[in-house]
C-alpha cells in the first residue's frame, strides 16, 4: 500500500466536498461528514480581529434532544470531558471556540472532530443505557487486567493534533497499540477515523497499530469493518470483546 497516496487522496476528496455559504458576518461550511440523522455536519465562523470564533449553531445538542436524548449525570460528565479535549466551551446549547486566525486549520479540525464525537452520544440515547461505551472499556480493562494510558493526543504528519482514547505501550512482544472507541460505526466515525490514523501513523514507529473497537449493541453495516481491514486497522465488536483473538490483540 502506498500509505502517502491514501493521505493525499483523501484529503483531496475532503477538501473538494467542503462547501461555504456567506450568511451576514458568518460563513456556513458544510463538511462531508454525517450525523446521527444522516445529515451533513455544519460549522459558522467569523473573524474578529486575529481571532476567528467557530459555532455550531446549536445544532449538535438540539439534534441529540430531537432523538430523545436526556443529559443524565453520566452524560454530562461525558460532554464535559469531550469538549475540554478539544478545547470547546458550552454557550447554553451552542458549542463555541475561538482560536488565532492563523491556527484556523488545526482549529477547524479539532471543532468539527468535537461535534462528531458528542454526536456519537447518540448511541446511549438509542440503547438506553446508563453507562458510556468508554466507561464499558475502562472496566472491562480493569477486570483483564489491560493497563493503558488514556485520552492521548498525537500530532499528525499534516501538523493537525489527533486524539485517542487509549494507548497500549510497546512491550517485549506486542507493539505500541493506538485505540479508539467508536459508540456508533458509521461511514462517518470510520472515515474519521481512517484520517487520524493514516496521518497519525507515519510519526509513530512503523509497526506501531491502531486498534478499533466498536460497539456493535445496536445493527450496523458490516462493510465498515472491511474498509477497516483494508487499511490493516485492527476492530474488536464489543460482542467479541472476551474472545481470544481480541484479547492477544489487547494484552501485553
Amino acid at each position: 500500500m502506498d500509505i502517502q497516496k491514501c493521505i493525499n487522496d483523501y484529503a483531496d476528496w475532503l477538501k473538494s466536498e467542503i462547501t461555504f455559504t456567506k450568511m451576514g458576518e458568518y460563513f456556513e461550511i458544510t463538511t462531508p461528514f454525517l450525523d446521527s440523522y444522516n445529515d451533513y455536519f455544519q460549522i459558522y465562523v467569523r473573524q474578529d480581529g486575529e481571532n476567528v470564533h467557530f459555532s455550531d449553531d446549536g445544532q449538535t445538542l438540539n439534534s441529540l434532544a430531537m432523538s430523545g436524548f436526556q443529559l443524565t449525570p453520566n452524560r454530562k460528565v461525558q460532554l464535559k470531558n469531550i469538549l475540554s479535549q478539544y478545547g470547546i466551551k458550552l454557550k447554553q446549547n451552542e458549542l463555541i471556540a475561538v482560536a488565532p486566525m492563523h491556527d484556523f486549520p488545526q482549529a477547524k479540525h479539532m471543532f468539527v472532530q468535537a461535534m462528531i464525537r458528542v454526536s456519537d452520544l447518540y448511541m446511549t440515547s438509542r440503547t438506553k443505557v446508563s453507562s458510556l461505551f468508554l466507561d464499558d472499556i475502562q472496566e472491562f480493562f480493569h477486570q483483564n487486567h489491560i493497563y493503558c494510558t488514556e485520552d492521548v493526543q498525537f500530532r499528525g504528519k499534516s501538523g493537525f493534533f489527533h486524539n485517542y482514547d487509549f494507548v497500549l505501550q510497546r512491550t517485549q512482544f506486542k507493539p505500541e497499540r493506538l485505540c479508539m472507541a467508536i459508540n456508533n460505526p458509521t461511514k462517518s466515525t470510520i472515515g474519521n477515523a481512517l484520517f487520524s490514523w493514516n496521518d497519525t501513523k507515519s510519526t509513530r514507529k512503523k509497526d506501531s497499530q491502531l486498534i478499533v473497537l466498536l460497539n456493535d449493541n445496536n445493527n450496523f453495516n458490516k462493510n465498515i469493518t472491511d474498509a477497516l481491514t483494508n487499511y490493516d486497522v485492527k476492530s474488536i465488536l464489543w460482542s467479541e470483546r472476551s474472545s481470544r483473538s481480541s484479547l492477544d490483540l489487547l494484552s501485553a
